[in-house]
């Protein structure tokens, strides 16, 4: 490794403290990304007009830009400068985070997602490699040198010893930092609008390059580039075919699976690009991922076991449902909920380390993993009620995310033993393809058709015994008739007239409100004069419409054009709220 200034990133009068805040203070652009998409799907719904799976869809392929970027680990952190791949880094993530918060298109969304995993990934890398250098003289890359691996039993006995306990810490550093990126965003989102998370994502950004400026010299890299730009081919190839199998996983409930074209073309172009992928990568003398790496038994156990873990943390978003339509909580609520979390993570990192360093067999360690997971979901059977105080649910979370954080650190401690460092990059990215795409999205796919099939099956139920003399059926029917207003001219009758008109729709499901309400059946429409900007005609069906509707009569009475309730600011969350994506075209 070549030799640096002492202060190294930093110019020579940076104190050494507030060189590490500054370092730290990087990683707050590069996690707040993950709660764009994890707290504020609501709200994103209710901006863009568009069904949850998108958002979903949208989070996963953020994942595969940071699955992708793995195998460039070792030659990235390398490079070691800061100032150049920070300030190149940020200014894109500054770019797609704009597009983001302007575009109403998810094939837009999702690519920007892509190219913003990927950079986050770099980012992160490069910034806790030299945070570790900086703030504890410690060289981490020697760790991932291949070459460098110990020479016997004693060295290795010891290497893994040391991972079993800096494999907790370093879980337990991103894991708190990133819950408090989601809190933060779930804040925003919540007091302003979703956009805002991008805007308060771009100005941080923009901070972080004035320090960058200000704080860091420039340090040229003594010899070539390291990437060899033609493994880009297979990337390429690696995240066309992740992505459509995760549109298959995402989509195929809604789509009703193999009975629509797009998941039939989806499946076949993914297995196409995978036997590209392997194809290149078997043939090049450069390749992309190690395939022999999945020879050794603790790989695959490893990847089996972050399968199996993270199907079985796919479960949580029946807590997510029961908190927001049983529990009436809105999204700030479930995030401070979240908060908790951290609580949980720290114990379990601390057992893990202490456990993990005193040599514990892995399999008690994995089986009191296991155990946490089982006991949070016993505590929600038997402890948890609709009718008690969400607060409740803070003692599940704790003891989940302690289960949680045991099987994260320990599963990778565990694939890590006696593995040659030239696998390491390798396996993150398998990795990261498990536990953050193949794993989730699988999970999903199977909890919401189960979800899906029950519902179904309790409804048929219910009305096989149910009419209108049934006091409560009668009162939901009432409320349902009353809830379906009426204003001006419908869409049929404008276009039997010969005008000139527009028209927009909104569903029900995307307004944060009523998902508060529990009540997300229901679609809004209206109906606006193209030439003149004038609302012909507006539909509300849903809650609370009797009052939504004498807003929309007002205005049209008034002679206003449809874009006075588009800027106009309602209370939030409020279902009046709604006439703002309503009028939003």
């Amino acid at each position: 490794m070549p030799s640096y200034p002492k202060n190294y990133p930093f110019y020579s009068w940076m104190p050494k403290p507030l060189g590490i805040i500054i370092l730290l203070f990087f990683f707050l652009p590069i996690l707040t990304v993950g709660g764009v998409y994890s707290v504020n799907s609501t709200e994103m719904m209710s901006g863009l007009g568009i069904i949850s799976e998108h958002i979903q869809f949208a989070n996963f392929v953020t994942s595969i830009g940071m699955a992708a970027f793995a195998p460039f680990l070792y030659q990235l952190v390398c490079v070691r400068r800061e100032k150049m791949m920070c300030i190149v880094g940020f200014a894109f993530m500054y770019i797609f985070s704009y597009i983001c918060a302007k575009t109403d298109s998810v094939f837009l969304l999702a690519l920007c997602s892509l190219l913003t995993g990927f950079l986050r990934m770099v980012l992160m890398m490069v910034n806790l490699f030299t945070l570790i250098w900086y703030a504890g003289g410690m060289e981490a890359t020697r760790n991932i040198t291949p070459g460098l691996e110990p020479k016997d039993t004693a060295g290795w006995n010891k290497l893994d010893i040391e991972r079993c306990v800096s494999q907790p810490a370093v879980y337990l550093f991103f894991m708190i930092l990133g819950q408090s990126g989601t809190a933060l965003t779930a804040w925003l989102s919540f007091e302003y609008e979703w956009k805002y998370v991008y805007y308060f994502m771009m100005g941080i950004l923009l901070i972080s390059i004035l320090l960058l400026f200000i704080t860091m010299p420039n340090y040229k890299f003594p010899g070539r580039f390291p990437i060899n730009f033609r493994k880009f081919g297979n990337v390429t190839a690696f995240c066309i075919s992740l992505t459509c199998l995760t549109y298959v996983l995402v989509y195929g409930k809604v789509l009703d699976w193999y009975d629509d074209e797009s998941i039939r073309w989806a499946t076949a172009v993914s297995i196409l690009f995978a036997g590209i992928f392997l194809y290149m990568d078997v043939t090049r003398r450069s390749p992309y991922v190690l395939l022999d790496a999945f020879k050794l038994r603790t790989i695959r156990m490893g990847a089996l076991l972050y399968l199996l873990l993270m199907v079985i943390n796919s479960s949580a978003m029946f807590v997510n449902v029961f908190a927001g339509v049983g529990m009436h909580l809105d999204n700030l609520q479930n995030a401070s909920l979240g908060n908790w979390c951290m609580v949980g993570y720290a114990i379990g990192a601390v057992i893990a380390m202490v456990l993990g360093g005193k040599g514990l067999h892995f399999k008690y360690l994995f089986a009191m993993g296991f155990f946490f997971l089982s006991l949070s979901a016993v505590f929600m059977y038997f402890e948890v009620q609709t009718a008690g105080v969400y607060e409740r649910l803070k003692y599940a979370v704790i003891i989940r995310a302690t289960g949680m954080m045991i099987l994260y650190a320990l599963t990778a401690a565990y694939a890590n033993q006696r593995m040659p460092f030239k696998y390491l990059s390798t396996w993150i990215c398998i990795m990261l393809t498990v536990r953050m795409v193949v794993g989730p999205s699988i999970g999903g796919a199977i909890y919401t058709n189960v979800l899906q099939e029950r519902q179904q099956h309790y409804i048929t139920r219910y009305a096989q015994n149910v009419d209108l003399l049934n006091p409560d059926a009668s009162t939901s029917f009432l409320g349902t008739v009353q809830g379906m207003k009426y204003q001006g001219k419908s869409e049929t009758e404008a276009r039997k007239k010969g005008l000139n008109i527009k028209v927009n729709t909104l569903p029900v499901a995307a307004i944060p409100r009523a998902r508060t309400l529990g009540e997300t059946d229901g679609l809004f429409k209206v109906v606006v004069d193209a030439d003149t900007n004038k609302i012909l005609g507006c539909s509300l069906f849903g809650p609370e419409t009797s009052e939504i509707i004498n807003i929309v009569s007002i205005v049209m009475k008034m002679g206003q054009e449809y874009t006075f309730l588009r800027d106009y600011k309602f209370t939030h969350p409020s279902m009046s709220e709604a006439l703002n994506d309503l009028m939003n075209f």
